[in-house]
């Protein structure tokens, strides 16, 4: 059971979220994504390489090389302190991401309009984190895996999938699944107690339904 709390704890790990988050929008049939692939056929491995660079790699690679020169102590940063200049610092690189995303929203017709407020909330949420993070210790991998599913739950309802409405019952179901898991495996490798855990799935979920559901971004 160790050995499968950590293979969770890995895959979904905080950085992975953004990513997985674009995998299932924009497979899913909307008429945003049907005019978007109609404008640029070939822009969607291209955002992708983009995204999993400045959100999973450089990220990634700042915390090795961070832990390379002792600025923390173990590559998953279990100590809360140490957290905090790694939560800034990803806070700078989401910032980035999202702010490109969002030069390029307005020169491809608004057509990444209903995701941007899915990157806004994730980008709400790490700074959230960061604050929170410097008072108390909260669960990182429940509150971002519940922002994905609050966030994907509530893309699907704005954004009027045109087909695929099975698919899409099913991945929010698989998402609702992978909360329990991700929560359990963290609370069995004894990472967080239930109140931080509990505390990272409420604040995820409710933050990210509501920015997306309400389209805010600025």
């Amino acid at each position: 059971m160790t050995i499968f709390s950590k293979v969770i704890s890995i895959i979904f790990h905080p950085a992975f979220t953004v990513v997985y988050s674009y995998l299932i929008y924009f497979n899913i049939q909307n008429i945003y994504n049907k005019m978007l692939f109609l404008a640029a056929p070939k822009i969607y491995w291209a955002l992708l390489f983009f995204l999993f660079l400045m959100v999973v790699f450089f990220p990634l690679l700042t915390i090795y090389f961070m832990y390379r020169n002792k600025a923390i102590s173990s590559m998953s940063i279990p100590i809360r302190k140490e957290r905090l200049p790694v939560l800034v610092l990803v806070t700078i690189y989401y910032l980035m991401t999202y702010y490109i995303f969002r030069y390029w929203n307005s020169t491809l017709l608004n057509l990444f309009h209903p995701y941007l407020s899915f990157l806004f909330a994730g980008l709400v949420l790490i700074v959230t984190l960061t604050v929170i993070t410097y008072f108390w210790k909260i669960s990182l991998h429940s509150s971002s895996i519940s922002a994905l599913c609050g966030g994907m739950m509530a893309e699907t309802l704005i954004a009027h999938p045109v087909g695929g409405q099975e698919q899409v019952f099913y991945i929010n179901m698989a998402l609702l699944v992978f909360i329990g898991l991700v929560s359990f495996s963290r609370l069995f490798l004894k990472a967080h107690t239930l109140s931080q855990t509990v505390a990272g799935i409420a604040l995820g979920f409710s933050l990210a339904f509501s920015l997306v559901f309400f389209q805010i971004y600025i």
